[in-house]
């Protein structure tokens, strides 16, 4: 599935994960130590921490035992994972150190329901930060509307979902469990989980150093 280029254009890789659907739906099924496989570094923004850890309050899709494990998974490899700061992941930190500091009153807990568009901004804000320090950004984004806003930077970067990451787990690194990860996350989700885009990757290349 990788298409290798010649040695002289090899570019370092790293994973970004602006997105916290690959999170969740890889955390379902405990597969997170996948991101490791290709021996690439892996970032991942702050606000994703953020929304893959956090608790999303009384009447809301729990899902308490992947979130521990994500949680978890994070801690466990605080040194293996880079966290990108964002300028909407630093509001958000501070309004919830604010809001503890004042006893946790249900009626002053920071929203997340109204970071959509801004967190969305400085993903796409830190991705051009990110680009600027690698040569090679792997991109996972299941979001669509982060997908687009990806687009519009121009970037020299490869964006892929979570269900190619997981064919390319299988075809080029062996994992037997790959081969029927994406029908249990399916089960796991009630059959909500995007099947990705028709123009996900199949190849992977390093483009040439000039």
């Amino acid at each position: 599935m990788i298409d290798k280029p010649d040695s002289r254009d090899i570019r370092t890789p790293r994973f970004l994960i602006m997105d916290n659907t690959p999170l969740s739906l890889l955390g379902c099924i405990k597969a997170l130590d996948w991101f490791f496989e290709p021996g690439c570094d892996v970032m991942i923004t702050d606000l994703v921490v953020a929304e893959a850890t956090r608790d999303p309050g009384e009447g809301r899709d729990q899902r308490r035992g992947v979130r521990a494990y994500i949680g978890e998974w994070l801690e466990s490899n605080r040194d293996r994972i880079t966290i990108l700061e964002t300028v909407e992941g630093i509001r958000y930190a501070r309004e919830m150190k604010l809001w503890e500091r004042a006893g946790k009153p249900d009626d002053l807990r920071p929203s997340w329901s109204d970071r959509g568009e801004r967190s969305l901004l400085s993903a796409v804000q830190d991705l051009k930060q990110a680009i600027s320090v690698v040569e090679e950004i792997i991109a996972v984004i299941d979001d669509r509307n982060c997908r687009d806003a990806v687009r519009a930077v121009r970037a020299d970067l490869t964006m892929m979902g979570t269900r190619t990451f997981i064919r390319w787990m299988e075809e080029d690194f062996g994992i037997a469990e790959a081969s029927t990860a994406w029908q249990t996350i399916r089960l796991a989700t009630s059959n909500t989980a995007d099947e990705g885009e028709e123009d996900d990757p199949v190849y992977i290349t390093a483009p040439r150093v000039v």
